[in-house]
């Protein structure tokens, strides 16, 4: 008949003993020796039984993948299980292939190592009775908590890979498809209310938070007659991966809108703007609707740089950027390419569009809403009071600009861009400043000022 056995580790290389004092709480009634070396490790299992051995990957990594094939020959049925810091996390993924089981990165908690441990099934030869399985006792016994959330840290990485833009809902997603119909789990935001429980459900909740920030709440809808004990322990244990989580996913946007933002104005910047125009052109081809840009500077801006030094500079780019901001719709892009000079992409799905006619007189294929945002625009640059400019600070900016449309003044991007360009330059620049000129209809066309 079968035996019970006590839980039973073997810590290989343990140094500072932080493995150790986190294997005592999280198996409390577990047997625990620890030696030095792999070599004293391997003469060990050789001489005894052990149902775990937890083995630093840092005395080992030089030949990780012979020292992990001898464990798990020597180790048998045994969990073997390696560990060590995050630098290494590389190698101990490759030794999954060699016969290691999982592994940790320090510093590891009990109750992740509860988690790991709490899902082993070992099936040990009992002597004499080789058919016979052998259980291990435990001083946590697994509950499907814990048989859930085993792989928790894939589960998360899986989310991040798949939901890029919101990972911690794609985990949540993810976890409720293994839930089953009885249990749905709902993260909520710490700034938004409380889901509500209805007649034939409960409503459990837990928080979410690093330190004193609150990052959310775990809120888990199960039926009345469901054990609530285990969705506690359920709740409790997705709380940090999932903190961890949010983090990550709050970095990743912090670095995004770092990637994509002007520093100074808080518009998108140049590389962004080249980015969006290109994927907006691609579906205003596949879908048949323009796509206008200004292309837009401060008139005399260096003259104000020179006079007034380069931090009311920043300020006048900023009030800028802010006015243009204000005037446009949420769907245009404005962005600050670089310097004093602006781009904005207005577009809008008004349906197919004929080829322009060509003909003797320009003929503007500006959307009439369009139209309306400039003159608004150059009205506020001009009403706007600028103080720190002095007493002549009311109204003194202007700005000139060149206007181009896809598909009628260019076929593609860097024609749009240079159209737009050509017009500011050729057009608004030499017209004597404080206008924004459409490109015309002829091979060289007369501008018209709006």
């Amino acid at each position: 008949m079968a035996r019970i056995l006590q839980e039973q580790l073997l810590l290989i290389g343990d140094d500072d003993r932080q493995m150790y004092a986190a294997a005592s709480q999280a198996l409390p009634g577990a047997q625990i020796m620890t030696v030095h070396t792999v070599f004293d490790g391997i003469a060990e299992l050789a001489a005894g039984h052990f149902t775990t051995v937890l083995a630093a990957i840092e005395p080992v990594a030089r030949r990780a993948q012979a020292a992990v094939q001898a464990l798990r020959s020597i180790a048998g049925p045994a969990r073997l299980l390696l560990f060590g810091s995050p630098t290494l996390e590389p190698v101990s993924r490759q030794m999954l292939e060699y016969g290691c089981d999982d592994y940790l990165i320090n510093p590891s908690t009990p109750q992740e190592l509860q988690r790991i441990l709490g899902s082993i099934s070992l099936h040990l030869a009992d002597e004499g009775q080789t058919d016979q399985p052998v259980h291990v006792a435990r001083a946590t016994p697994p509950d499907p908590a814990s048989l859930l959330v085993a792989d928790v840290s894939d589960l998360m990485l899986d989310a991040q890979l798949q939901y890029p833009s919101d990972a911690p809902a794609g985990a949540v997603q993810l976890l409720n498809e293994q839930l089953g119909s009885d249990m749905r789990l709902e993260l909520v935001a710490p700034d938004k209310p409380a889901p509500q429980s209805t007649d034939d459900s409960v409503l459990l909740s837990h928080p979410i938070h690093h330190e004193t920030e609150s990052l959310g709440i775990l809120y888990l809808h199960l039926t009345h007659d469901a054990d609530q004990t285990i969705p506690r322990r359920f709740l409790d244990q997705l709380a940090e991966p999932l903190a961890k989580l949010i983090l990550l996913q709050q970095r990743h946007s912090a670095l995004q809108k770092l990637a994509i933002t002007d520093e100074l104005t808080g518009l998108y910047n140049g590389r962004y703007f080249r980015h969006f125009l290109s994927r907006i052109v691609e579906k205003a081809r596949a879908l048949r609707f323009p796509v206008t840009l200004l292309m837009f500077d401060i008139d005399n801006f260096k003259n104000y740089n020179d006079t007034y030094g380069h931090v009311i500079g920043d300020e006048i780019l900023r009030q800028t950027g802010s006015v243009i901001k204000r005037c446009c719709r949420d769907h245009d892009l404005v962005a600050r390419v670089s310097g004093d000079e602006f781009a904005v992409v207005f577009w809008e799905k008004e349906g197919p569009r004929q080829p322009r006619q060509s003909t003797s007189t320009p003929v503007s294929r500006v959307p009439h809403n369009i139209m309306q945002i400039l003159d608004r625009f150059k009205r506020n640059l001009s009403s706007q009071e600028y103080p720190f400019l002095g007493p002549q600070g009311h109204g003194s900016l202007t700005i000139s600009g060149g206007l181009a449309v896809y598909p009628y003044d260019a076929s593609n991007v860097p024609e749009l861009i240079n159209a737009a360009d050509q017009a500011l330059m050729f057009g608004a620049k030499r017209s004597g400043k404080n206008s924004i000129f459409l490109v015309g209809g002829q091979e060289n066309p007369t501008p018209n000022p709006l």
